[in-house]
């Protein structure tokens, strides 16, 4: 009697541990998973900037190219040539 006490005991441990490990499996598996998550935010937000600067150092360089073009553009301006557009606002 006392051989089947202590088995249903040593069972019940067994089972107690194998509950707690798949608990614990499932808070690293959210910690990887949130942290998956973080790197791809990161990713994502760096590329933004990257793009940013990008189209900020395209629109620098064409500032740039419009002042090369300044002394037609101050001729125009004084003729009274302002661009193709309407004259209508």
């Amino acid at each position: 009697m006392e051989q089947v006490r202590a088995k249903i005991a040593s069972l019940r441990a067994q089972t107690k541990e194998a509950s707690q490990a798949k608990a614990f499996d499932f808070d690293k598996r959210l910690a990887v998973i949130r942290d998956k998550e973080l790197a791809a935010r990161a990713e994502k937000k760096a590329t933004k900037k990257a793009e940013r600067e990008r189209a900020r150092l395209e629109l620098a360089q064409g500032a740039a190219a419009m002042q090369v073009d300044g002394d037609q553009g101050d001729m125009m301006n004084m003729m009274g040539f302002s661009g193709f557009g309407s004259t209508k606002k």
